[in-house]
């Protein structure tokens, strides 16, 4: 062990919020850092949410349509806030609000994508419906108490937004080198959640080869270990790029390349784009003899 790291207890602190009973239990060890958080490094990486969720609501702020464009982020928000509940408690109580959460987040922007083109009348029908079925689905997930219908529906609902994402694109953006600029988002989006997802996996099934090896380097290095904190900040990427490029193809500058300025990585895009169009305007212009 390094001279500047800290050895794990011997046993943890005495838990202020009684003992965990939630359903998950992650591969972070329980209150060895503090009696008042169960798992700090889980708990701290969810303040990604609400980093991007600040940065979404103060871009819109000036847009006529401001409350409704904000309501993905205030969902992203809710997410980053209740994890946090979650994983400071690790209370079944906390778990609910954690999963029921994701499903408002994941929600908003569903609602989005299918209702920004249609009547007002619609969106309001639309909205109703979906606000009915993910009520009567809370209650009784947190009746019965369940996981897996819970992980199934926000699958199916986060590869529903995929395909008609996939579809917005091909319909509103004809020109082709805007078109690569938001496919590469949603790609970049994409592959943050499988990262994040595989980490998950590694938190999840390594757990006991994890813990003998950041007992081994001792804190605060060991924290880089616990893959369930980079599993918040790799879906805090693929969330925040998904809204962001979402927002882009529901608004009437769906054609256009981005102009917007949008936290990393959304940011990394333009300059990609504005350097593409640039080259392609000097060889037209070329083309035409009139090269300047």
């Amino acid at each position: 062990m390094s001279a500047f790291s800290s050895p794990y207890r011997e046993k943890p602190l005495q838990p202020y919020w009684g003992a965990p009973n939630s359903n998950f239990n992650f591969c972070e060890e329980d209150y060895f850092v503090s009696a008042y958080i169960a798992e700090v490094v889980n708990t701290f990486t969810n303040i990604i949410y609400v980093y991007y969720a600040f940065v979404g609501i103060k871009s819109n702020k000036y847009q006529r349509d401001a409350l409704l464009r904000s309501f993905p982020y205030l969902g992203i928000a809710s997410v980053g806030i209740l994890s946090a509940w979650y994983h400071t408690t690790l209370k079944n109580y906390s778990q609910w609000a954690d999963d029921l959460s994701m499903l408002v987040a994941t929600s908003a922007v569903l609602h989005q994508v299918f209702t920004f083109d249609k009547s007002f009348a619609y969106t309001v029908t639309f909205g109703l419906a979906l606000t009915t079925v993910m009520t009567l689905f809370s209650i009784w997930h947190c009746i019965v108490d369940e996981t897996t219908c819970h992980s199934i529906l926000f699958g199916i609902m986060i590869l529903v937004i995929l395909f008609k994402t996939r579809a917005i694109i091909h319909a509103n953006v004809p020109d082709m080198a805007v078109r690569a600029q938001v496919q590469a988002m949603s790609a970049w989006s994409t592959g943050s959640f499988i990262l994040g997802f595989f980490l998950w996996n590694i938190d999840v099934h390594c757990c006991g080869a994890l813990t003998s090896l950041k007992r081994s380097i001792g804190m605060p290095w060991s924290f880089i270990l616990e893959f369930h904190g980079w599993w918040h900040i790799f879906t805090g990427i693929g969330a925040y790029t998904s809204m962001a490029l979402t927002e882009h193809l529901t608004s009437e500058n769906a054609a256009k390349p981005l102009a917007k300025q949008y936290a990393w990585p959304v940011n990394l895009f333009v300059p990609d784009f504005a350097a593409l169009k640039g080259k392609q305007g000097v060889k037209s212009n070329g083309v035409n003899g009139k090269m300047q």
